[in-house]
């Protein structure tokens, strides 16, 4: 097929500010951050914790989210992740609290910091600096720096080995080095076929992006796996190109989300569903996303397939991330904006802040 203009470089002031140089480089990503931790190891305090609990927001968080979704049946304890100002009941003094910040001064990450330390939980951090790093190094409390200079979303694969490595040093998994190599050149690899370099009638990414372009954009997949792939791609399409998006797991939406296609019409007409399957995915449940995606079609949504190969399951989630990173980079130039600018946070924030002083005054 002939591609229409948007898609192919050079983009100039179109990415203003390099978030496709950024995603190019997740390769280089990984291997940095392998040799930070291998050069710098994480240091964990007390003994051995009954579980994990991770506190961050956002592009922070998803580190572990992507860790928990893909390691759930291997892990010996749980791991928590905890988008809120509290920590559950369940986090105590027996618990390792790993506070994730990328700038080191999300607000509700910096909550988290201060309840661990009244209440006495064991913790340590992942920051590039800030205010949370202040109050590490006050505290005495470890904290793994990574590299500032980035949107957090974009550092996401620096922070995977990371925590990745945390859970090798609590001894919860084998050292996972050797598959983070595999999953590096593998993403190398894949970058080359969905990267801007790639012409559009070749490039499944931007055939995809090009498909979704003015759709309400469903992401749909099986929860043992791919929940927080799933989670990842629709962030990413919400910062990156600057739209709504939804995502949902079977089988749970089974028993409920399916109904809403009942209606069809227009909204069905207007709507895109991607199913991202995994081999791994059990009968049962690959059986489910089939049948979702065919009722969907039914209903008039346009519905497309997503999956990579890969010999484990980092590599695959890894390359699936790589993959959404790259649809919703097309999409933001397809959608005539820059990618990289959060405007609508970045006011949020600042009448949050402003809410903040009315309050104390």
């Amino acid at each position: 097929m002939n591609a229409a203009p948007g898609l192919e470089p050079p983009y100039g002031s179109r990415d203003a500010h390099d978030m496709g140089g950024r995603i190019a480089r997740i390769p280089e990503q990984i291997e940095e951050a392998l040799a930070a931790v291998r050069a710098t190891p994480w240091r964990v305090p007390g003994a051995a914790p009954d579980l994990l609990a991770a506190g961050g927001m956002g592009g922070s968080a998803i580190a572990a989210d992507l860790v928990s979704s893909l390691e759930a049946d291997r892990l010996p304890r749980p791991l928590v992740v905890v988008r809120e100002y509290r920590w559950p009941a369940c986090v105590t003094s027996r618990s390792l609290a790993l506070l994730c910040s990328y700038s080191g001064n999300t607000e509700e990450t910096l909550a988290l910091e201060a309840e661990a330390s009244r209440r006495g939980i064991p913790r340590v951090a992942l920051t590039t600096g800030g205010e949370l790093a202040a109050r590490c190094e006050r505290s005495h409390v470890f904290a793994m720096r990574m590299p500032g200079g980035s949107p957090p979303r974009a550092a996401l694969y620096g922070a995977w080995v990371r925590v990745s490595a945390l859970l090798s040093a609590l001894g919860w998994l084998p050292d996972p080095g050797g598959d983070w190599e595999r999953a590096a050149h593998a993403a190398r690899a894949a970058g080359e076929a969905l990267g801007p370099a790639r012409a559009e009638r070749e490039n499944p990414a931007k055939q995809l992006a090009r498909a979704l372009a003015g759709r309400h954009v469903f992401l749909y997949a099986a929860s043992e796996r791919l929940g927080a792939v799933a989670t990842r791609w629709r962030q990413q399409i919400n910062e990156n190109a600057k739209v709504p998006a939804h995502s949902a797991l079977v089988p749970e939406l089974n028993h409920n989300e399916i109904v809403g296609w009942e209606s069809g019409g227009a909204f069905a007409a207007q709507s895109a569903v991607v199913l991202l399957r995994d081999p791994e995915d059990a009968a049962e449940v690959a059986t489910r996303l089939a049948l979702t995606g065919e009722y969907a079609a039914r209903q008039g949504a346009r519905v497309h397939q997503v999956s990579v190969p890969g010999e484990s399951r980092l590599e695959r989630a890894v390359r699936f991330s790589q993959y959404g990173d790259w649809v919703s980079f097309y999409l933001a130039l397809l959608n005539g904006v820059d990618a990289t600018p959060i405007a609508s946070i970045d006011e949020f924030k600042r009448r949050l802040d402003e809410a903040g002083r009315r309050g104390r005054a």
